[in-house]
């Protein structure tokens, strides 16, 4: 994942476009018979809840980043991927695999305090999506 065109400037199309694109795999659709629609199938959509506790844990990294500095910090940006493992788990998956899996490949690019920077950007643009997405309940 690069995060920076070029001349190093955060891509715009990463905050606007990809962003909607990444929330948009986070829920599937099924069609509903009685209502003759597709509808958001909950058993297998990312749950806000679940989308907003990861958001919240990279917040608090993000403020621990400030007092911290990114070096100390590091460590435990790369412990999300075990924590999105688990989350995932098969038996009992508390998130859908494309979200398991955008964590991953996101900690995985993040190197430096500004990779950390604009993923917090592009997370908190995928989060506005999500809550755009016709069907998705605040739960």
């Amino acid at each position: 994942m690069s995060y920076f065109d070029e001349s190093g400037t955060i891509r715009v199309d990463l905050l606007d476009q990809e962003a909607k694109d990444q929330a948009d795999k986070f829920v599937v659709l099924s069609y509903n018979k009685k209502s003759g629609r597709n509808e958001v199938n909950s058993r297998k959509s990312l749950s806000s809840a679940q989308l907003r506790r990861f958001f919240h844990e990279f917040r608090q990294l993000e403020k621990k980043v400030d007092v911290e500095g990114f070096d100390r910090v590091k460590p435990l940006i790369r412990m999300v991927k075990s924590k999105a493992s688990y989350a995932s788990n098969p038996a009992n998956p508390k998130i859908p695999e494309t979200f398991k899996d955008f964590l991953i490949d996101n900690v995985n690019s993040i190197d430096e305090e500004e990779d950390f920077r604009a993923f917090m950007l592009y997370f908190e643009a995928v989060v506005g999506f999500f809550y755009g997405i016709e069907g998705v309940k605040n739960n």
